[in-house]
């Protein structure tokens, strides 16, 4: 199995969302003995955001396309391959300021590709060109948007399903390290979410 691991969190070493993924890391693992991790972790190489001459070598047809634009969206092309190569997708992330951080919506942005990963019928009908791939969505929060008065404020949630469904991708399991700086709720956020990991092997 290929696991292709996205880590967002710039907190290298006390990150919830990085020693949760870690956790599920193991536990797939130790359930596919042959499986293969690529790493991509966008905190240490963050993304370029896109630019107006990148998308335009985007909507360039391939046979057409300059050598400037083909160096522009080389970053693109090669993430959009990796995507591809992989069976299971894990991203472990913060959530900030009720949303993705940066250079995890630059990720998205670079592998939305109309004509790479997603597609119109002559009817017009869109249909996402990715399939077959699993996704573990770790995702850690100050306070707990699972339940309670914060619930309808997580913008994050949705937009993973949302953006993974529009390439093609469905199933999408969430992992919360819900409430890491909730005061009734930060001593138990990642023990609790260890647990669920736990359970679903």
């Amino acid at each position: 199995m290929k696991l292709l691991h996205i880590k967002v969190s710039p907190d290298l070493s006390g990150s919830a969302s990085r020693a949760a993924s870690e956790r599920l890391v193991e536990k797939l693992r130790a359930h596919h003995a042959e499986l293969e991790e690529s790493v991509l972790d966008l905190a240490q190489r963050p993304l370029p955001h896109l630019d107006a001459f990148t998308i335009a070598g985007f909507f360039t047809p391939p046979d057409l396309r300059s050598e400037a634009q083909l160096t522009a969206i080389k970053t693109s092309e090669q993430l959009v391959d990796q995507l591809f190569d992989c069976d299971t997708l894990v991203i472990s992330s913060p959530m900030w300021n009720l949303g993705l951080p940066s250079v995890l919506k630059a990720w998205f942005d670079h592998i939305t590709r109309a004509g790479r990963t997603f597609a119109f019928t002559p009817e017009g009908k869109k249909i996402g060109l990715v399939s077959g791939k699993k996704v573990y969505c770790v995702v850690a929060s100050g306070s707990v948007f699972a339940h309670g008065p914060f619930v309808a404020d997580d913008q994050f949630t949705p937009y993973i399903r949302v953006a993974l469904e529009y390439i093609g991708i469905t199933d999408v399991q969430f992992i919360r390290v819900d409430g890491t700086h909730d005061p009734v709720a930060r001593t138990t956020a990642l023990p609790h979410a260890l647990q669920t990991i736990d359970r679903l092997f």
